[in-house]
């Protein structure tokens, strides 16, 4: 004899669920007979019906096998999940979904470098578990384009059509998806001849001015750019194939030994190659001044940790502020040890003066170039 006390409701649950099954608790195992059985009882002739009539069906049917409580949103969902039934979102289901259209998303895993590069990540939607994901760099997609082997692409075209396709044919082809790169102006400054060297990339026309008037209508650059021994911006348009650029520089007067800065200006540091944070202590220490000071960091970069346990954010052309680097910096760090090495690189940094930027600048050690600072 068992010494097991005897429990009525298991009892009866046991009884239900023993073959022939009157109770159907594993809906998932279970569920193609009572997707059919529900069409077929609740459904009817309908395609689509009021979820509470459904459930009203429920109670009314006796042919309907038995189902636990919440057990139809449990063989509902799961019909969600296997795409045979839909939600509409108005209180109604339909057992004949729609097919959908398919889609692509576009993010940039950084902003252009020096040779206009960026590197897309590419995701689709409502194209099956085995996508096909065309795309041609600077001309018109087709399914006769180049197929997508990765998730990702690293291009410098001016633009990027993609084209997702179900192979499955379920669901219907939609429109292609264009993504659009940013010219990016640099300079190289010679400080001993004083002259300029304006670039331009992927690629694009340079227009500058000397005096303060719109680049656009400015001389097309071709040649380096001779300064004056006083302090000089040029102002720079480029453009290509509609796409559109401007920038200034600012270059301090011969023989200054300091970029000069307006103390009471709002400023923008924009580097074209990354500045660095390079260990721990002056991270937190940037970060703890950017706070205090309202700074915001664009195209920042975090490393924490050290090969092979390294963990790289980048974070694009958008103003962070420090509360979200710290916030994202302590969830990498619940990744790897303690005291595992941490960097932060940037290219722009924005301060509501510029004596915040000289200020910040000036506790970490980070050196300010001529042509570095817009004002």
């Amino acid at each position: 004899p068992s010494n097991e006390l005897y429990n009525g409701e298991r009892q009866i649950v046991k009884t239900l669920t023993s073959d022939p099954i009157k109770l159907y608790t594993r809906i998932p195992e279970n569920f193609d007979a009572l997707k059919a059985r529900a069409e077929q009882l609740l459904f009817g002739a309908q395609e689509e019906a009021r979820k509470t009539d459904l459930l009203d069906k429920m109670k009314q049917k006796t042919q309907m096998p038995w189902l636990p409580t919440k057990g139809f949103e449990q063989l509902a969902l799961e019909a969600f999940q296997r795409g045979v039934w839909e939600d509409l979102g108005n209180g109604y289901l339909t057992r004949k979904p729609k097919p959908k259209t398919t889609e692509v998303i576009i993010s940039e895993d950084n902003a252009p470098d020096d040779a206009g590069t960026v590197r897309l990540k590419i995701a689709t939607v409502n194209a099956g578990n085995s996508p096909r994901i065309h795309y041609q760099e600077d001309g018109e997609v087709s399914e006769k384009s180049p197929v997508l082997n990765e998730d990702s692409l690293a291009t410098n075209a001016l633009r990027v059509q993609f084209l997702a396709v179900d192979p499955t044919g379920k669901n219907i082809t939609g429109p292609p998806q264009t993504w659009q790169n940013r010219l990016v102006i640099r300079n190289r400054f010679d400080e001993t001849s004083r002259t300029v060297e304006l670039f331009v990339a992927p690629k694009g026309t340079i227009r500058y001015t000397l005096d303060g008037s719109e680049a656009r209508n400015g001389a097309e650059y071709s040649d380096p750019i001779q300064l004056t021994g006083e302090e000089t911006t040029v102002y720079v348009f480029t453009e290509c194939d509609g796409i559109e650029e401007k920038r200034k520089f600012t270059f301090d007067k011969s023989g200054a030994t300091e970029v000069r800065i307006i103390p009471d200006k709002p400023a923008t540091l924009s580097s074209p190659s990354p500045k660095r944070l390079d260990n721990s202590a002056k991270t937190y220490e940037g970060l703890k001044i950017a706070g205090e000071k309202n700074i915001e960091f664009e195209q920042v970069t975090l490393m924490v940790g050290s090969a092979p346990r390294v963990v790289h954010l980048s974070l694009g052309e958008m103003k962070i502020n420090a509360e979200f680097i710290e916030a994202e910096l302590a969830h990498l760090q619940t990744l790897l040890p303690p005291e595992a090495p941490v960097v932060l690189s940037f290219k722009k940094l924005h301060t509501p003066t510029g004596y915040d930027l000289e200020q910040f600048a000036g506790s970490l050690g980070i050196e300010i170039k001529n042509g570095e600072v817009e004002q």
